[in-house]
């Protein structure tokens, strides 16, 4: 264990870096046009529309439904609610991705900033109730984002809505 921990450091170096550069070729532009997306053309289980960036395309992803453009706007939608407190604890007890502050912070949503190797990074997790269900969702690891970014990702999310 201890001869493969300078890999493993290196390669989240290397991942991140890679996000980063990622993220500045695509970010979304202030002002991007939003349209309605239909979720249930990617999964039968979800029969509801959302506003998303105009482009943006819903695919099946292992029983959710992956809302995305580019490597800046990349909501996964979940068919059921997220537990919102037990992760607002998980997130306050992260100590590899620090909690720097929360942003929204109410019982169905919160916008969140954190620091990953001194490197600011944003996030949300929300459920939206749509007739007598509850969809949750969250924007995909791995991508860094920024806070224009979640906010645009939850405000889409938040325009959840039956078909």
């Amino acid at each position: 264990m201890k001869k493969s921990f300078p890999a493993i450091m290196f390669l989240v170096f290397a991942l991140v870096g890679t996000s980063y550069l990622t993220l500045a070729a695509a970010n979304p532009q202030a002002g991007e046009k939003l349209v309605s997306l239909d979720l249930s053309k990617a999964s039968a289980s979800f029969p509801v529309v959302m506003m998303a960036p105009e482009g943006a395309t819903a695919a099946d992803d292992f029983g959710n439904v992956l809302v995305k453009k580019g490597a800046a706007f990349q909501v996964e939608v979940s068919s059921s609610a997220k537990d919102i407190a037990a992760l607002k604890k998980e997130i306050a007890a992260n100590t590899l991705n620090k909690l720097k502050k929360f942003y929204v912070e109410t019982a169905d949503a919160l916008l969140y900033e954190s620091t990953l190797m001194g490197k600011s990074e944003f996030h949300f997790v929300a459920n939206v109730k749509v007739g007598n269900s509850t969809f949750g969702a969250e924007a995909t690891k791995g991508p860094v984002y920024t806070k224009a970014n979640a906010e645009l990702m939850l405000k889409c999310f938040q325009t959840l809505k039956a078909k």
